[in-house]
């Protein structure tokens, strides 16, 4: 097992191990199970994004959360070991940088678990620690988000894979063992295809998609992912359909590729 490098967890996904100085808002992470306490925090980070109404301050807010769902996938694959993930270890911090609203992640009780050196006992370790984290703390959060922005709960999970897989490419290119990468796409394709919906309180594994492409926006001879949900955007003042967004027309994609 290895130590785990908080400051590249703070880098990459806003895990800290102290409280912001002075965060617009603070609650536990089981207190926004709450639904008056999610209403506040969806009602005030909404006008920060200039949202419209409360869905795209609920499918932001959901983003920031995969960036939460990384860190323990990384830390799983990558130092083998994982953080207590329970909703009682964690703060969410509302707080400004700049003209900007952010959410932080404050861990309370920072001691890693271990993964068994053993394969199968790691494999079985490795679901217990999905299972849970999904199931019992993600899942929570997102049916709250859902009640309190007036989004489907699909929606709010459909903003976690095209982050995944954006992220899990840079890890991998980055990482110079080729046990590490493969470590890394195991873990992936394991909490991808093998986790049923159930553990999600949705049908199908929202992560279970199919990656779709598009060309690049200014360089034909290059393709980028298409997200896989719309991250409404478009419901923001001033804010549009994404150049990736699966709603918009291939049509109004080659237009834009015009103007760029």
């Amino acid at each position: 097992m290895s130590k785990i490098d908080f400051q590249q967890l703070k880098e990459h996904f806003y895990i800290t191990t102290q409280p912001s100085e002075n965060p617009l808002l603070s609650f536990g992470a089981s207190e926004l199970l709450d639904p008056p306490n999610m209403e506040l925090l969806i009602n005030t980070y909404a006008p920060l994004i200039k949202g419209q109404d409360t869905t795209p301050a609920g499918t932001y807010f959901a983003s920031w959360l995969g960036g939460l769902a990384l860190a323990h996938q990384y830390t799983i694959s990558v130092w083998n070991c994982s953080l207590d993930m329970t909703l009682e270890n964690w703060i969410v911090e509302l707080y400004m940088e700049g003209d900007y609203g952010k959410f932080a992640f404050v861990c309370r009780d920072t001691e890693p678990l271990g993964a068994p050196e053993d394969d199968e006992l790691r494999n079985h370790w490795r679901e217990q620690r999905y299972r849970g984290f999904y199931l019992e703390t993600l899942k929570p959060l997102m049916e709250a988000i859902s009640a309190a922005s007036g989004n489907t709960p699909g929606i709010l999970w459909g903003q976690l894979p095209s982050r995944f897989n954006y992220y899990l490419e840079l890890f991998i290119n980055a990482l110079e063992e080729p046990v590490g990468k493969q470590q890394l796409e195991e873990d992936y394709h394991f909490l991808s295809r093998a986790l049923d919906g159930e553990s999600f309180g949705l049908n199908k594994n929202p992560f279970d998609v199919k990656i779709r492409w598009v060309e690049d926006l200014r360089d034909p001879g290059k393709k980028v992912r298409m997200k896989n949900q719309c991250c409404l955007y478009y419901k923001t003042d001033g804010g549009t359909y994404c150049y990736t967004c699966p709603r918009l027309k291939e049509s109004e994609r080659a237009e834009r590729r015009k103007q760029a």
